[in-house]
């Protein structure tokens, strides 16, 4: 009991109290200060983190059409093969010698209508000997066998050097030769314009023009016939002698009409049968393309350049139509998918740069990729909508393999030289965004506008802060 009577003890007690009573004052006022950051700029990325699974860019699952006899294999699994390569072959003899009969018809009909065009041709260069014929007819019925029964018939005014009781036939015959005065000058200047080195256009349009010329000469000859069958005041002889020249005249420009309905006839006739022979000859040819199709369709061709990873057909089994005998993969180039949640999917846009590690090489193998494509409709995963999104590498790496999996960051946007702090010290009050800052030793509440987050945890500030400013990250409460 001495002992703690003793002043060098009771003083002791004194310092420690002390000691402890400073200890604990000034830990609990260090403890209270809040932590705080010097505003600083700098630079953002915000990046969208995925997993996603490496696909060959390009592939192909190959089958035939129709089932057939396999006779042929030309690739094997892991073989190497160019676009356009034969991979299988199904037996084709059949259509072999199908097309072989389709193009010895084709040719047959090729020669039928050469015939035909040769004789059509043939048809329009004689339009030319026709109807200088039939002018030479008609001028011959007009002028000579008709000529005698006229006065001055080649003058403005013809007239017929007899009389008949029917006048209307005397009237018709006289203004029918002299329409035909001019009627056959013009024939006679068109004839002269067109020659075997005309085309068929004009040499049938003048055939037509002529058969409508023959057909004024065929009436002028019946009006003066009629006025013969009432003439008087012409000897019996003479009469005889008229009728049997204007017989004559009608027979020649009868036959001369006869002659152009023909030719007109024969080149109708002979265009349906040329324009018959080029349809059957387009339907040969059609059918020779489907046979054509149908062999093609007997070889199984790679698309694409790449490897060969499905090999099922063997030689001498039926092949069924539509089963996927053989599959081909580019063996170079590759994508990645991945699938990116809604609430991520508005960052992304096409062309965005990302760097992929697979997880086969580790986080130290870097491969640089960017987003070619966005699936605008969405796929559920789990109840979460998510969208497919293809990214391609930027450059050829042999390490790369089809079905490897690894992460995938995409750099949907970044800014340099902003105002950037932790996004910890953003908070919402009020339905505002702020931030506390000390100014003086006393702690102020500021608005803040943002902009990007950014993936290590720090956001963007566009108004609110400034560089230097001190904002609170961490501030116990009392």
């Amino acid at each position: 009991m001495k002992f703690f009577k003793r002043p060098a003890f009771i003083v002791s007690t004194i310092v420690l109290v002390l000691a402890l009573s400073g200890y604990f004052y000034f830990w609990r006022d260090e403890d209270s200060k809040p932590e705080y950051i010097v505003v600083e700029r700098g630079n953002i990325i915000q990046e969208v983190s995925v997993t996603g699974k490496v696909n060959p860019l390009k592939s192909a699952d190959l089958a035939f059409e129709k089932s057939g006899k396999i006779v042929s294999v030309f690739a094997q699994v892991g073989t190497f093969v160019y676009a356009g390569d034969i991979l299988v072959r199904e037996d084709s003899s059949e259509l072999a010698t199908q097309l072989l009969k389709a193009q010895a018809d084709l040719a047959a009909k090729k020669v039928d209508l050469d015939k035909s065009q040769v004789v059509l041709v043939n048809y329009y260069l004689g339009i030319v000997d026709v109807l200088n014929d039939a002018h030479i007819k008609t001028d011959d019925a007009v002028r000579k066998q008709a000529g005698s029964m006229f006065t001055d018939a080649e003058s403005d005014t013809p007239r017929l050097n007899f009389s008949s009781t029917n006048s209307q036939a005397i009237t018709d015959s006289q203004n029918g030769r002299l329409a035909l005065r001019t009627e056959l000058s013009d024939w006679r200047q068109e004839l002269s314009a067109i020659g075997v080195a005309s085309s068929n256009d004009d040499l049938f349009t003048a055939l037509i023009k002529s058969k409508t010329r023959l057909s004024t000469a065929g009436a002028f000859l019946a009006n003066v016939a009629d006025a013969l069958e009432k003439a008087t005041g012409i000897t019996q002889s003479t009469l005889d002698s008229y009728k049997a020249s204007i017989t004559t005249a009608r027979t020649n420009v009868n036959t001369a009409l006869t002659n152009i309905s023909d030719r007109n006839q024969n080149i109708n006739s002979q265009k349906a049968t040329t324009a018959s022979e080029e349809a059957a000859i387009k339907s040969y040819e059609a059918s020779i393309q489907n046979i054509e199709a149908q062999l093609a369709k007997t070889a199984l061709r790679s698309p694409i350049a790449g490897v060969v990873t499905k090999q099922d057909a063997k030689i001498g089994e039926i092949a069924s139509a539509g089963m996927v005998l053989v599959s081909v993969i580019s063996a170079t180039q590759f994508e990645v998918e991945a699938n990116i949640p809604e609430i991520d999917i508005a960052k992304i846009k096409i062309g965005n740069p990302a760097k992929i590690t697979l997880d086969a090489y580790g986080s130290d193998v870097v491969l640089e990729a960017k987003v070619t494509a966005i699936d605008p409709a969405e796929t559920v995963i789990e109840g979460v909508s998510t969208y497919k999104t293809t990214l391609q590498f930027n450059k050829k790496d042999e390490r790369i393999k089809s079905g490897m999996t690894g992460d995938v960051k995409i750099l949907s946007s970044g800014r340099e030289n902003v105002i950037v702090i932790p996004q910890r010290a953003v908070v919402s009050k009020n339905g505002d965004k702020i931030v506390r800052i000390i100014v003086n030793d006393e702690i102020k509440e500021v608005k803040v506008a943002t902009g990007l987050r950014g993936s290590d945890g720090n956001i963007e500030i566009t108004e609110g802060v400034s560089e230097g400013d001190k904002v609170i990250v961490f501030l116990k409460e009392q």
